[in-house]
């Protein structure tokens, strides 16, 4: 197994009440293999994903705009896009919205070998979007 270390680099984060961040795998076949979808994958080509991190408290809002994400993870040697899937929890008007952004690295596919590779630096920058211009896929209520 290829073994690959680094960080996500999460800033721009608006006030919020959570944060999970996954990261993706999509295997291509050669190091010049274009992105697969085109580099914009749909939710369920997601199959091989990694959690980041997972930290959800909707009681407590955190003004942290920036997060430094390691990870460490193992896959098959070979080429690889990957995209790093996030939802950011928050809150207005007594509503929690989840605001759910994919990033996708499509310059070129990460080569992993039996030579562990560490130090990636996976830059995410999170949009600058007003709740209100968010589109909306529907509404979850809790059920007793």
């Amino acid at each position: 197994m290829a073994k690959l270390e680094g960080t996500i680099a999460v800033t721009g984060l608006p006030p919020h009440r959570g944060l999970i961040v996954n990261l993706c795998f999509f295997p291509v076949t050669a190091d010049d293999a274009p992105a697969p979808y085109g580099g914009d994958p749909p939710a369920e080509a997601a199959t091989d994903s990694h959690e980041v991190v997972k930290r959800v408290d909707l009681h407590t809002e955190s003004s942290q705009s920036a997060y430094d994400l390691p990870f460490a993870v193992e896959r098959a040697a070979g080429y690889y896009y990957v995209q790093v899937r996030a939802i950011l929890f928050r809150m207005q008007a007594g509503k929690v919205f989840a605001q759910a952004e994919q990033f996708f690295f499509a310059r070129r596919p990460l080569s992993l070998t039996l030579e562990p590779i560490g130090g990636v630096t996976l830059p995410v920058r999170w949009p600058p979007i007003p709740l209100e211009d968010l589109g909306t896929y529907g509404i979850v209520k809790p059920q007793r």
